[in-house]
């Protein structure tokens, strides 16, 4: 798996080279691993699934999306750290709040049948 974050991450900071900003490959990294274990949240493994076949399945989903993450998720959260993004904010209270475009909409979670 660390291989694809590292595949993720050249894209992704090749996206930030070309739109001239610049940024620390360790922080977008944590991004990437960020997107990775919600994926690994949102698909809530049953028990019995073992370590290998978690890490095949995340890889499994995000060979096929690594343009997507690398180039929509990945600056989408990034850009968080300052206001892109941003659709409203309160100065007073603090209170933020960006539209979210939502990547992993299509993750099934596995489930019991009872």
């Amino acid at each position: 798996m660390g291989e694809l974050a590292n595949e993720i991450l050249e894209i992704s900071m090749e996206y930030f080279k070309v739109m001239d900003k610049d940024v620390d490959e360790d922080f977008v990294l944590l991004f990437i691993q960020s997107v990775m274990d919600e994926y690994k949240t949102l698909r809530n493994y049953p028990d019995d699934f073992t370590d290998e076949m978690i890490e095949a399945d995340v890889v499994q989903y995000f060979s096929r999306r690594k343009s997507n993450v690398a180039m929509k998720l990945v600056p989408e959260l990034f850009g968080r750290a300052g206001g892109e993004g941003l659709a409203m904010m309160v100065d007073a209270g603090t209170t933020r709040y960006w539209v979210q475009t939502n990547l992993l909409s299509d993750v099934t979670p596995y489930c019991e049948v009872i």
